[in-house]
């Protein structure tokens, strides 16, 4: 048969050709001429291409087989991961997931119930944000999943859960906030939470320290990398987000991002936009959504999650104006538990039959009591995350200190409709002391 050089001299009437590569990174034949009037034969192989490509495919098997495969490859610029995967907007069928790379490329996400994946959704358009929705999955399920840019593999292979549906009810998920600031303590906590396999987690606000500024959510991510791999977020705006387009830009958060809902399981979950100790007014948009949406859901635990607290005895202190606005429709509504952050420490109050949890000890500088909150039943200055382990009609919610321990935890029990009882499981003594 000859040499690879006398065969592409026959196919292509002893003309030269270069290998050349394409934006899609696969490398073609061409030929180095133009076709032209005055070259003939040119656009006789162009006419003639069917059969012409059909031979080359068999030039391109034999230059792999005599380069020992690496002909693509060597053309092909190395990818590298900036950040991700890490996954958003869970459902008992879908999730999204996103990745970022340091040169555009295609994207790819290969994925099934096994490390074999069997299935992949792609997009050719070339992107450094890449974003894609895997669905028709099966509910309350493990799924593994890899991603790829430009055909190159990148990280390595996750799982995840996907959401329940009823009546399934035993999961756990967690909450943080307020991370900004102190990465280290940041990744304390990240680090105990992967120990603990939550589902899900919910952000009450203030992921990183400037909103404004790239370098603080490179590293909101880096931290959170491995945990974020395996557990989709669903967070919500702090004042330190500053409504900067790079919290839009790197987040896709179900509804509006700024506000929204979702089911898992038994539990209906609400994030509500209040970033700021703004005063807030009954008439706004976002509030007469939330009365539609707790009087629509039929799921017998409601929980709310925001940022600036009704209730605390912290540095900023109680939003009296969300109070008012809230707690009427958290009321008449059956909401049990409303999570926020923005003052830095752990706090429970109970009040109307609510409770409410400050949790904003993800990393950011503590803070010592320092304001007159009447509905207080537990404060502390540490750094910790939340765990909420929904057990059918049990709720138990235990906050956790990065070293394992529990140093408050409480149990709500569901008993007929809408009502449940509160129960205190553990209080250590030192109830109001910043210990």
């Amino acid at each position: 048969m000859g040499t690879i050089t006398e065969l592409t001299r026959f196919l292509f009437n002893d003309q030269p050709f270069e290998a050349v590569v394409r934006p899609s990174g696969v490398p073609v034949a061409q030929k180095a001429a133009e076709a032209t009037p005055q070259n003939p034969g040119l656009h006789k192989t162009c006419i003639n291409n069917r059969h012409r490509w059909y031979s080359l495919g068999l030039i391109l098997v034999l230059i792999l087989g005599e380069m020992g495969g690496t002909a693509v490859h060597a053309q092909t610029p190395p990818v590298s991961l900036t950040r991700g995967p890490y996954l958003q907007s869970l459902t008992p069928t879908n999730v999204l997931v996103i990745w970022e790379t340091d040169v555009p490329g295609s994207s790819r996400v290969d994925y099934g119930p096994t490390a074999d994946h069997q299935l992949f959704v792609e997009n050719t358009e070339a992107v450094t944000h890449h974003a894609l929705m895997l669905t028709g999955l099966n509910p309350n399920s493990v799924v593994h999943y890899q991603v790829a840019t430009a055909g190159q593999p990148l990280g390595q292979d996750c799982t995840f859960h996907t959401a329940m549906v009823p009546p399934s009810s035993y999961f756990t998920f967690a909450v943080m906030g307020d991370t900004r600031s102190n990465p280290e303590a940041h990744r304390q906590v990240v680090e105990h939470l992967l120990a603990l396999s939550p589902t899900f987690y919910l952000h009450t606000g203030d992921l990183v320290a400037d909103g404004d500024s790239v370098s603080d959510w490179d590293t909101f991510f880096s931290v959170e990398q491995d945990l974020l791999c395996h557990v989709p977020l669903f967070s919500v705006l702090g004042n330190h987000e500053h409504d900067s387009p790079l919290y839009f830009e790197a987040l896709h958060l179900p509804g509006n991002e700024r506000w929204y809902s979702f089911d898992y399981g038994n539990v209906h979950l609400v994030a509500l936009d209040l970033p700021t100790d703004d005063t807030y007014s009954p008439d706004a948009e976002q509030f007469r959504w939330l009365a539609d949406d707790l009087s629509r859901t039929r799921q017998p635990w409601k929980i709310v999650f925001f940022h600036v607290p009704p209730y605390s005895s912290g540095s900023h202190g109680s939003n009296l104006s969300a109070r008012a606005v809230l707690e009427p429709l958290f009321t008449q509504y059956g909401v049990a538990v409303v999570f926020s952050g923005h003052d830095h420490d752990y706090e429970r109050s109970v009040a109307n039959g609510i409770t409410y949890v400050v949790t904003g000890g993800g990393g950011a500088p503590l803070y010592e009591l320092a304001t007159e909150n009447s509905a207080s039943v537990y404060f502390t200055t540490t750094i910790h995350a939340v765990l909420v382990n929904v057990a059918g009609p049990r709720l138990t919610v235990s906050a956790r200190r990065p070293d394992g321990v529990i140093f408050d935890q409480f149990v709500l029990q569901q008993l007929t409709g809408f009502a449940y009882l509160p129960l205190i499981l553990k209080m250590t003594p030192q109830s109001h002391n910043g210990g």
